[in-house]
């Protein structure tokens, strides 16, 4: 075999291999596209990939650990890790039988062509689902009020990230956007190329924002990337030319998948109506979330921090020291119907309040309902001072408060300056 022909079938194998792999790792997109079909991939990875991947594991890995399947947020889980392992495997065994059996009658460019249009509306899907979130700031949502008091090196990595996402809203918006943006551009054929470059560098971003801070969603980022990377293949010899090698390039002859018209435009008119069913689902989904999540979420009716300048337990005044494990720093309230309780010693702990405004009553529970105590408050006309007073575990409890704000916090109240005498670096 010449080595001009064992480099065709060599591409031949690897673009078969890339693309099995490429519909085993998306499946059952595009069925899970839409919320009432969301059962549909529960269905199929509980039939499929729950009983396949730990019995691979342990079967031929000895790690039983695989078997934990289970959604913890987490795209980084052995399992997850284990599942491309076996798609990989797969992949292999059926290119190499596919390739033995048909290799003559393998087309290499319809499956360019088809694996290209899979993984192009794929890339639309989750560009849209995940630009959209950051556009409405759902995905990163203002830091929480207990990561304002919170010391910068007790904050975990993706902590770290989540917050300064978070923390700018203009930012949040930009990225979201662009991944918007990216996935407009690829449900065009005319500019799907631009769509694919642009998806690439948002997402090579995003890969390594997840490798650099710790984000366990590092092998689905970096798929992404791949997939992006597939799509300026496609047209890589074109873009070599123009950008590189300052050459002239002819125009693209866009090859239709049927020969009668109307198959063609019946086609088209199904692709925009999935697209626009899926926008408008995601956009109404995404709107009423905002009710629920994010900036403009609920919040406590005390919303704020509340700093102890006075503690007595049992009516006798504690002076603040900071081995006192009994005695309150700061009271915090933000999510509705919790409170997180400070100690000096820097421990805390979330309780549950119930909360009568007109009362002006806060009722404490343990997450599992248990009662923990009351307190009564009120507050000082015109000034940030509360006092609280009531049972707290059985003991007599008093404290009086400065209410802080997260207007109060120079990360909040610096605000934007086009022009900085000096660089305000703190």
């Amino acid at each position: 075999m010449k080595l001009n022909s064992f480099g065709e079938e060599l591409l031949k194998y690897v673009i078969l291999f890339f693309f099995i792999y490429s519909v085993l790792y998306i499946f059952p997109f595009p069925l899970n596209s839409f919320t009432p079909l969301y059962f549909f991939e529960r269905i199929f990875h509980q039939n499929t990939w729950h009983v396949i991947v730990p019995w691979f594991a342990e079967t031929f890995l000895n790690n039983p650990d695989a078997y934990h399947v289970q959604n913890t947020g987490s795209g980084d889980t052995l399992y997850d890790f284990v599942r491309c392992l076996l798609i990989g495997i797969l992949s292999f065994i059926l290119c190499t039988v596919i390739f033995l059996l048909f290799r003559r009658k393998i087309n290499s460019n319809k499956l360019i062509y088809i694996g290209g249009q899979y993984i192009r509306y794929y890339l639309i899907f989750v560009l849209l689902t995940y630009g959209i979130i950051k556009v409405f700031k759902l995905q990163f949502g203002e830091p929480y009020l207990i990561r304002l008091v919170t010391p910068f090196g007790e904050m975990s990595p993706m902590g770290l990230a989540w917050n300064y996402m978070g923390f700018s809203k203009t930012y949040t918006v930009f990225a979201g956007w662009s991944e918007t943006i990216a996935a407009i551009l690829l449900i065009f054929k005319r500019t799907r190329t631009l769509g694919a470059v642009l998806s690439f560098g948002v997402m090579l971003n995003v890969f390594m924002m997840n490798i650099s801070y710790d984000i366990p969603v590092k092998q689905f980022s970096l798929h992404l990337c791949v997939f992006s990377a597939f799509l300026i293949l496609i047209d890589g010899k074109r873009l070599l030319n123009v950008f590189i090698l300052n050459r002239d390039v002819s125009k693209i002859e866009y090859v239709k998948p049927f020969s009668k018209k109307w198959k063609n435009y019946t086609l088209q008119i199904a692709k925009f109506l999935f697209i626009i069913v899926f926008v408008v689902l995601k956009l109404i989904s995404t709107i009423r979330r905002q009710d629920m999540y994010g900036d403009l979420g609920p919040k406590h009716e005390l919303y704020g921090i509340y700093e102890l300048n006075e503690f007595q337990l049992n009516h006798i005044k504690r002076p603040a020291r900071l081995d006192d494990s009994l005695q309150f720093k700061r009271l915090i309230f933000d999510r509705p119907e919790l409170v997180y309780l400070q100690k000096m010693n820097d421990e805390g702990v979330y309780y549950v309040a119930e909360t009568d405004t007109v009362a002006q009553k806060i009722y404490l529970k343990e997450r599992d309902s248990s009662k923990v105590g009351f307190f009564d408050y009120k507050m000082k006309p015109e000034s940030n001072i509360y006092e609280f007073e009531g049972i707290f575990k059985g003991d007599s409890i008093y404290f009086k408060t400065e209410r802080k704000g997260r207007e109060d916090f120079l990360l909040n109240n610096r605000g934007f300056h086009w022009i900085s005498k000096y660089p305000f670096n703190r």
